[in-house]
């Protein structure tokens, strides 16, 4: 289902409190290290007594870093990406929301609108890519993840308070422009795909749950993958970023400095993937864990 992919794209992925070895990967020797960590990025609150899912080697290999780098800073003041968030997800005029859905997908889009609490005029207002994302963060509360519990969350927190530099491989508004970029079809095909998917969404976070934390990025896609993605859907979402970030640790890797490089773990397997773009410029990633 498409909303498998969304959970995914959208960097609102999730873990448990259990015991969890999330996948690592090492590039590079000497002076000039990247450790790429497959991350997922909204969580459950942390409850005592649960294991950490930053392991030992982890750990280390994040204190050896002199800089952290993800894919989006995100600002110390939610405010600040809210305000991203409205700028990019808000049509200059209201558009009925449930004309943006096929007839048999319109009864269901009511009844989460009315689940939401807010106005169906706040979904109206809404390009049809952002009620999407709305729709996934309201599966995810209901399933007790929050998304200040995430990995990139946490480890910007972390590396912060430590004064470490911090590196984003894209901006907030580039992420949020993936979508917005996506042609209104596109977008629709998105909307009712969270849509159809959302009486199913607390089964799908806990098999990505139970994939994340055995670190088998290949059961994600194996489990996560979806054909009726488009190509251009999957171009913008996956093919495209991983790519660039690939050119990233390649330029990277020409001058000397250790980086811990926290991405989502959607990213690391398949033939398109971050893994893949490296071994293919002749970057080999050793699995370290």
């Amino acid at each position: 289902m498409l909303l498998r992919r969304l959970f995914l794209a959208v960097a609102l992925l999730l873990a448990g409190p259990a015991l969890a070895v999330p996948a690592m990967w090492q590039v590079g020797s000497g002076d000039r290290v990247i450790t790429i960590y497959g991350t997922v990025h909204a969580l459950p609150p942390k409850v005592p007594g649960a294991v950490d899912w930053f392991t030992p080697a982890a750990s280390a290999a994040f204190a050896a870093a002199d800089a952290l780098v993800v894919e989006v800073v995100f600002p110390e003041d939610p405010q600040t990406m809210a305000a991203a968030v409205m700028r990019l997800g808000l049509l200059p005029a209201p558009s009925p929301i449930l004309d943006r859905v096929p007839a048999d997908v319109r009864p269901r889009l009511a009844a989460l609108i009315r689940q939401s609490g807010l106005p169906p005029v706040a979904f109206d207002r809404m390009k049809s890519w952002f009620a999407a994302i709305t729709l996934v963060q309201m599966a995810m509360a209901q399933s007790g993840l929050d998304p200040g519990a995430g990995v990139d969350v946490t480890l910007l927190t972390r590396a912060r308070a430590a004064g470490r530099r911090l590196v984003g491989l894209e901006t907030p508004d580039g992420q949020l422009g993936l979508f917005d970029a996506l042609p209104e079809a596109e977008q629709r095909l998105l909307l009712a795909s969270a849509v159809a998917d959302a009486g199913d969404a607390a089964g799908q976070l806990q098999a990505l749950v139970a994939a994340w934390n055995a670190g088998d990025v290949e059961r994600i896609l194996k489990e996560f993958d979806d054909a009726s993605l488009s190509p251009a859907m999957y171009e913008a979402l996956f093919r495209r970023r991983n790519a660039a970030w690939a050119d990233w640790v390649q330029a990277a890797l020409q001058r000397p400095g250790r980086h811990f490089m926290a991405v989502g773990a959607a990213h690391m397997a398949g033939p398109d993937s971050l893994i893949a773009m490296l071994a293919a410029r002749g970057i080999k990633a050793e699995r370290v864990e």
